[in-house]
């Protein structure tokens, strides 16, 4: 794994859990979801920042996190949970 190109914020432990959440839910394996980064976790997110067109190197960042989250959630605060529509 090679280092970012520019300096990556770490995101939080609780983010880092979302989003290895969300990648389960696009179909990927990235083992357990604790938000800890192994080889699995790293994998998905290098090919999710391939299909959002932003730098390949496995580091996951608030940018990844918030395109994966969708528009709608894009201007929401991390930790901020909406409640369900009907």
């Amino acid at each position: 794994m090679r280092q970012p190109a520019v300096p990556v914020a770490q995101l939080p432990l609780n983010e880092l859990k979302e989003l290895q959440q969300l990648l389960v839910r696009a179909g990927f394996n990235v083992g357990k979801v604790d938000g800890v980064m192994g080889q699995l976790s790293r994998t998905a997110v290098k090919a999710m920042q391939i299909k959002y067109g932003l730098p390949a190197d496995s580091w996951p960042t608030a940018e990844l996190l918030a395109r994966m989250r969708g528009p709608s959630a894009q201007a929401q605060p991390a930790g901020l949970v909406m409640p369900a529509t009907r």
